[in-house]
């Protein structure tokens, strides 16, 4: 279980997440992930630069999918794979019901199956790190490995009209095999 600012950490894989307007980081459910197809654009982003990068990103994948006839099929994300010198390396995009062919700047991708630490986590992107780092903490401590390139899905943020203290964005990290030992 991921504890808020107030609680200490510790973990809960067999109960289900938290529900409400908690703030911060919540419990860890752990979840067998269908494949799914999106729609993203992909780029280097300094840290400074990525909510520009996402506000911009995903309303060029909108208007890429409007043009196409294609209505997205779950709130939009963000996928993370690296981070270098030159930046982060991000994808933004939606999800989609069958594969996207692309437009432009916008390419089909898919989000893989398997099993996965999920966490919701309520409030402000500022308390977002520490959620990714209780996240980290609870699969660790659940003898899992973590998988490569987690993403954020926003199910309620900017452009909501919900305040920024109750905003929702799930935290997906992939896992690998169980720990020698658990």
């Amino acid at each position: 279980m991921s504890g808020t600012a107030d609680e200490p950490s510790g973990v809960a894989a067999d109960e289900p997440g938290r529900t409400g307007a908690q703030p911060g980081p919540q419990r860890i459910e752990i979840v067998e992930l269908e494949a799914v197809h999106v729609a993203v654009i992909r780029s280097m982003v300094a840290a400074e630069d990525v909510p520009d990068f996402m506000s911009d990103a995903l309303g060029m994948v909108a208007a890429a999918l409007r043009e196409a006839g294609v209505a997205p099929a779950g709130p939009p994300f963000a996928r993370y794979f690296a981070m270098t010198a030159d930046g982060l390396d991000v994808a933004a995009g939606f999800p989609v019901a069958e594969p996207f062919l692309g437009a432009g700047v916008v390419h089909p991708g898919e989000l893989p199956a398997g099993p996965a630490a999920v966490a919701a986590f309520v409030g402000p992107y500022q308390g977002i790190e520490t959620a990714w780092a209780t996240l980290r903490h609870d699969i660790d401590a659940l003898g899992r490995t973590r998988g490569d390139n987690p993403w954020e899905v926003y199910f309620i943020g900017p452009g909501s009209g919900v305040d920024e203290a109750d905003w929702r964005t799930e935290l997906v990290w992939p896992l690998g095999p169980v720990t020698a030992g658990r």
